[in-house]
């Protein structure tokens, strides 16, 4: 067995690097740690993604989903709605919370979650 003793970053590919580097930003607040033409690597505390500019074809199902906690489900709502961003799923209770999925620009869907 290997054991994990943290994760570097997720890569996320995307179809426009800096739309998507202003939407990672606005909406959580990610920080931009390093750019260049095609990635970026943005940080939220010690919490990592690299934005990867990619030509994605297939867009039937995403390339990539991830959930986040939240600490206030309504006020999270109200800002993406706020902001127009596509909401694909919820807001839904689930048996031990509520949920919301919605997709970044490039269509990879998110996941916030707040539990009960």
């Amino acid at each position: 067995m290997i054991i994990v003793e943290g994760i570097g970053h997720i890569s996320i590919p995307v179809s426009q690097l800096d739309t998507s580097i202003d939407f990672y930003r606005d909406i959580f607040d990610f920080e931009v740690e390093t750019k260049k033409a095609t990635e970026a690597i943005l940080s939220l505390d010690s919490f990592r993604i690299r934005l990867v500019k990619a030509e994605v074809s297939d867009r039937s199902l995403p390339i990539l989903s991830f959930v986040m906690d939240v600490d206030d489900f309504t006020e999270a709502i109200s800002e993406l709605e706020e902001k127009n961003v596509k909401i694909i799923k919820g807001p839904e209770g689930t048996d031990s919370g509520e949920s919301l999925t919605f997709a970044d620009p490039s269509q990879n869907l998110i996941e916030i979650f707040y539990s009960n």
